[in-house]
């Protein structure tokens, strides 16, 4: 799954690919966020990205994206 996640006072937008479900992550950064914690998102290159959660300014879910190869009619 594909997130973007827009920080307070920044201008560009973090995007992600992540192998948890949208449920899993979702209770993930509500939790960390009411407790105002570090968040450690691993993607699916096992590259780290350590967040504050209050600085979050929105999360954005999209599905995977399927490539398409060819023309379609």
């Amino acid at each position: 799954m594909e997130i973007k996640i827009g920080m307070k006072s920044v201008a560009r937008e973090i995007a992600l690919d992540i192998d948890k479900s949208p449920e899993e992550l979702q209770q993930l950064l509500k939790d960390a966020i009411t407790k105002g914690e570090i968040i450690d998102l691993v993607d699916k290159r096992e590259s780290h990205t350590l967040l504050n959660a209050g600085n979050i300014a929105y999360v954005e879910f999209a599905p995977e994206r399927q490539n398409r190869i060819g023309f379609a009619i």
